[in-house]
């Protein structure tokens, strides 16, 4: 058994053995350090190769060699998993320019392998730029941003901030693709509790105002609060696919309605992602017939699916994780539409509704639409419809679907017999089967709940469109015609 291990390591491993200058890997066994242990029983790797300076020997090789952050690759379920890990018992973990530039010839020998896309995990847990180095190593340190956004457009990228999160720690924190934190010990903030005294007065509650909790209230910086490094393990585990839900227990947790609709093509219960911010809409991963699937779903249960800026938010979080994932994604709509109100323009809706809906349209790995139940204005968008790029576009028998519900129109124009009459004709055009959207093309078929996993079928065997390469308009389709 052992032996074939270690084959199944050497394959998995053979693009990384291409000569940085400077640099090799160390082949580390479980229990010859015991500073790695949490490392090698997080994702259960049965050997480690650790990416260090060329200088340092096995024989030599111990905590203090890596300056604060350890950098390896293991062997996870048949596929390479790189691992970035701040040790803070070594110079709190500060960025420095040995480790600097270790870290980015680190990411630059990944990107090279030519493998298949190597998810990266950063445990992130530092008190910043080093003080002892002086302003000699901002280039060396500053230089990780945009190494870890370039790694990060190319491979699955994963970050959990523990501790202490400081300086340029959690603007490195922040570009992963999914970002949770280790609830009530970590704080994150551009300088620490010492400089903020000094500052701004004894009375500045550092804690309570770097806490993650108050992040993960706030904004958008993180997806997630787990209770421990071995909770953050078991999140990125579900993430790379390793631990599949059984079917065996049902679909534990959620309201009846949703239930029936994900049991519906679900080969087992999915994994709920960003669990917070926003019960507006739900993030999940499935799968369906063994292809992992990226799922968007406003509750049926609820009356008020009103889109807001959190919900915008969780919809942007769950678009650049599943496109990271090279994921299929599908939108289950049911919103009476975006909220309208001031305190929503105040918090910036229009630049998020932008954000959101270019992501939308620039999403490379297939999109499909399914109207629940309403579908009114701009929460359309979020139906992935084909002007947007989508592949799919249904909607469940029942579905209501317009620029606003008939009877907010109707109250509108009472003041105008003309214009009341004008909008009445058009009513009556608009069947309750949909027959105009049908027509024109924007829905490919209303269907009942039994046909959803033949339509979620026939979405997974379409072509996938090339990165930036949407298709015309409607419009333009039908001038064709």
């Amino acid at each position: 058994m052992g032996h074939q291990h270690t084959e199944a390591r050497e394959a998995a491993w053979t693009g990384l053995d291409q000569v940085t200058p400077g640099y090799h890997w160390l082949s580390i066994e479980p229990g010859q350090h015991r500073f790695l242990q949490a490392v090698f029983s997080g994702l259960g790797f049965r050997a480690l190769r650790v990416w260090t300076e060329a200088a340092v020997s096995a024989a030599d090789f111990e905590r203090t060699r890596c300056g604060g952050l350890v950098t390896a690759v293991g062997e996870f379920r048949g596929r390479t998993v790189a691992i970035a890990w701040s040790d803070f018992r070594v110079v709190a973990a500060c960025y420095g320019r040995a480790n600097s530039r270790r870290f980015a010839a680190f990411l630059r020998h990944l990107r090279n392998a030519g493998e298949d896309p190597t998810p990266l995990i950063y445990f992130v847990n530092s008190a910043g730029l080093s003080l002892m180095e002086g302003r000699q190593l901002f280039s060396d340190a500053f230089a990780l941003w945009p190494e870890l956004l370039e790694y990060a457009a190319q491979n699955p990228f994963f970050t959990c901030a523990l501790g202490k999160c400081l300086g340029l720690a959690p603007i490195l924190f922040g570009l992963g693709h999914y970002r949770v934190a280790v609830g009530g010990k970590t704080q994150l903030n551009l300088a620490g509790p010492e400089v903020i005294r000094l500052f701004f007065g004894e009375g500045a509650d550092f804690a309570g105002n770097a806490a993650a909790e108050r992040f993960h209230d706030r904004n958008d910086f993180i997806h997630e609060l787990v209770p421990s490094v071995d909770a953050a393990f078991a999140r990125f585990r579900e993430l790379l696919g390793a631990e599949p839900a059984t079917a065996a227990g049902g679909f534990p947790g959620l309201p009846a309605r949703t239930r029936a609709l994900l049991d519906a093509f679900l080969d087992a219960p999915p994994r709920e992602l960003v669990p917070g911010w926003s019960d507006r809409v739900r993030l999940f991963l499935g799968t369906r017939k063994g292809t992992p699937l990226g799922l968007f779903v406003n509750p049926p249960e609820r009356s008020n699916n009103m889109i807001t800026v959190r919900t915008l938010d969780k919809y942007g979080a769950g678009l650049d994780l599943f496109g990271a994932m090279r994921l299929p994604i599908v939108s289950f709509l049911d919103s009476p539409g975006i909220d309208p109100r001031f305190d929503q323009s105040d918090a910036n809706n229009f630049r998020k509704m932008l954000r959101v809906g270019e992501k939308i349209i620039r999403y490379p790995h297939g999109s499909m639409g399914v109207v629940t139940q309403r579908c009114f204005g701009g929460s359309a968008t979020l139906a992935f419809p084909k002007v947007f790029g989508g592949t799919r576009a249904v909607a469940i028998r029942g579905s209501r679907i317009g620029t606003m519900h008939e009877s907010i129109i109707t109250r509108q124009l009472q003041g105008s017999p003309r214009l009341l009459a004008q909008w009445k004709a058009i009513e009556a055009s608009q069947g309750p089967e949909l027959e105009d959207l049908l027509a024109e093309g924007s829905l490919d078929a209303v269907i009942e709940l039994a046909d959803l996993p033949a339509e979620i079928d026939r979405f997974l065997a379409a072509p996938r469109r090339a990165v930036g390469n949407r298709p015309p308009s409607l419009a333009l389709q039908r001038a064709a015609v």
